[in-house]
């Protein structure tokens, strides 16, 4: 098992970003330093008094901020970012030795490695070990549950997973499944309401964290923001569509569908219960407004669900022809968004003016999130080869055919000075200059 962990932390540390990517992370590291500081107000740059996040990734990120201060105060050395973000590598790895220690009792060493590798580099989790979002840690903190419930410490198991709902409140919803799969281990329903008491701890730091910020009990905490989107749309948009389905982003999934049938033979409850977690998700999720959960590599909403439900693969893993295309499709998906940031595509079209020719009329549109979401030849993975094209110092394929009737190439939408300033290694080991020949 240690084996497994070290592996993957030299793996991720090879590739870390060490340096932080998203709004959403910028405002929960600033409440850490508010903490620090014996406050809860931000700074006054973000334009809110409070964040509204969920307070759990605050807490995480709290030892790194702290230990950042004491180093710059004592040698003048900034590591805030490196050691916030390192946390995300830690957790990737950790994730994975939860789901060798839950495996290895029941299944041989070879499938599993076969199966971690799959997991570790051909699925959305390799991205996110260098994106400062919540959903990974949501992932990790249910697995390691479930795996103490397995061992049978169920009541500090289910205490753990439940830190899950402090980290995303949305995750309070996935609690029930977990007790329900402990009913059905333990043949008892009586004894399954009285784990559901552990759950008050992590429930009342929620609602206390709430009326700290803004003298509410409960509260949401995104006023304004519903679920508005049609139910058909975002489940197309989550499942099938060409620029952010669960199957473009991770392969390795439609292994895991494959194999949850006899997965369930023998491992029925789990089996539901991985089931369980990706369907309340989708449901969930698909009817949010930004059900795509931008800016993001994928969509991250589905991060817990995604890998839960790959953990079946394990069944399929002696169809070694379609194993080994999945992995090595899966493999390049992620490597486009681990040789530059995940974020670099979105941010792109985001603060820039893509514009692309109007089909079968006169105009021009601006690129926007519907393209990216829809349009194949706007998507993030078109526009990351496109990325990676410039890194690598190539040019554009060749001239632009008729755009009022085939539309307009990707290179075509937006100057070669804007994909300059995109185009760079995101290693920290590494830091590269704009290539001088644009990707146009």
């Amino acid at each position: 098992m240690r084996r497994v962990f070290f592996g993957f932390l030299l793996l991720y540390t090879v590739t870390w970003g060490g340096h932080y990517t998203s709004g959403d992370g910028a405002i929960k590291v600033d409440w850490a330093r508010a903490l620090l500081r014996g406050s809860s107000q931000l700074d006054p740059r973000f334009g809110v008094t409070y964040s509204q996040y969920g307070i759990g990734h605050t807490l995480l990120a709290l030892p790194a901020i702290a230990a950042s201060d004491w180093l710059k105060r004592a040698a003048g050395v900034r590591t805030e970012a490196a050691l916030y973000t390192f946390l995300f590598i830690l957790n990737g790895a950790w994730f994975l030795t939860l789901v060798h220690r839950y495996l290895s009792r029941h299944y041989d060493g070879a499938r599993v490695v076969t199966l971690l590798i799959l997991m570790g580099v051909a699925t959305i989790w390799w991205p996110y070990t260098k994106l400062d979002f919540s959903e990974p840690l949501v992932a990790t903190a249910i697995l390691w549950g479930f795996v103490l419930m397995q061992e049978g410490r169920h009541a500090i198991g289910f205490v753990v997973a439940s830190l899950a709902g402090l980290i995303r409140p949305d995750a309070f919803l996935l609690m029930p499944l977990l007790i329900l799969w402990y009913g059905w281990q333990v043949a008892s329903w009586r004894r399954a309401a009285i784990l559901a008491l552990a759950l008050l701890p992590a429930l009342g730091a929620h609602v206390a964290s709430n009326y700290v910020r803004g003298g509410h009990w409960f509260t949401s905490g995104y006023p304004g923001e519903t679920f508005s989107t049609p139910l058909l749309v975002g489940l197309y948009g989550i499942l099938l569509s060409a620029g952010k389905s669960v199957f473009l982003f991770s392969p390795p999934l439609l292994l895991g569908i494959l194999g949850w049938r006899r997965f369930a033979k023998t491992h029925a409850a789990d089996a539901y219960l991985f089931a369980g977690v990706f369907v309340v998700e989708l449901f969930f999720f698909a009817r949010w407004w930004d059900w795509s959960g931008d800016d993001a590599w994928g969509v991250r909403f589905l991060i817990p669900g995604v890998m839960l439900m790959t953990i079946p693969a394990i069944e399929v893993l002696e169809r070694r022809a379609l194993v080994a295309g999945v992995a090595v499709v899966g493999i390049c998906v992620q490597l486009l968004a681990v040789m530059i940031s995940g974020l670099e595509y979105t941010l792109l079209i985001r603060r820039e003016r893509l514009t692309r020719q109007v089909l079968f009329a006169p105009g021009r549109n601006r690129v926007d999130f519907e393209d990216l979401r829809f349009n194949p030849r706007y998507s993030q993975i078109a526009g990351h080869l496109q990325l990676i094209r410039g890194l690598l110092g190539a040019g554009d394929r060749g001239p632009a055919s008729d755009e009022s009737r085939s539309g307009t190439p990707l290179p075509a939408a937006l100057s070669g000075a804007a994909w300059r300033d995109a185009v760079k290694w995101d290693f920290i080991w590494l830091r590269s200059p704009s290539p001088q020949k644009s990707p146009q």
